[in-house]
């Protein structure tokens, strides 16, 4: 019993470990769609910018200069976000692995605790019928002694009454 209680508590932490991953997924995908998005706004802020030039042939050199620069701070935040994107999928699954490992260390200690318990148990199974043992052979020779006294004053008795 105790047995199918540890492993419905392992196949419990499995299935939390695993929501915990499809969790993890969902996030990953929308980071992705959130990149994607970014550069499809930056593509879109390119053609703006493109149609601005086509129109304002004065501001040429002023347009490229702001443009140069936007697109150069978004590569930067698109390199950033990307690195934070990684570092927190690291994280994640660091968090996953040691999950999976306390996970394993807890099981292991309660298989062990299992056995303890179990090793116990018999002992003090196999104590009881010692016991149980020795308290019969005490009271056979109690009642071998009490037949023996009976036997003896029975004896006496009839010799006194002179039989």
């Amino acid at each position: 019993m105790q047995e199918s209680e540890g492993l419905r508590l392992a196949q419990a932490e499995i299935l939390e470990l695993r929501e915990a991953i499809a969790n993890i997924r969902q996030d990953a995908e929308q980071s992705l769609a959130e990149k994607q998005h970014t550069i499809q706004q930056v593509v879109a802020m390119r053609e703006a910018l493109e149609q601005m030039h086509a129109d304002k042939q004065s501001s040429v050199q002023q347009v490229m200069s702001d443009a140069s620069d936007e697109i150069a701070q978004l590569k930067a935040t698109v390199h950033a976000m990307r690195e934070e994107m990684e570092q927190v999928q690291f994280e994640k699954q660091r968090a996953i692995q040691q999950a999976m490992a306390d996970s394993s260390d807890e099981i292991a200690q309660l298989k062990a605790t299992i056995r303890g318990l179990r090793d116990e148990m018999e002992s003090t199974t196999i104590r009881h019928r010692e016991e149980i043992q020795g308290m019969k052979t005490a009271a056979r020779d109690e009642q071998k002694q009490l037949h023996e006294t009976i036997a003896a004053l029975r004896d006496e008795l009839e010799k006194k009454n002179g039989r």
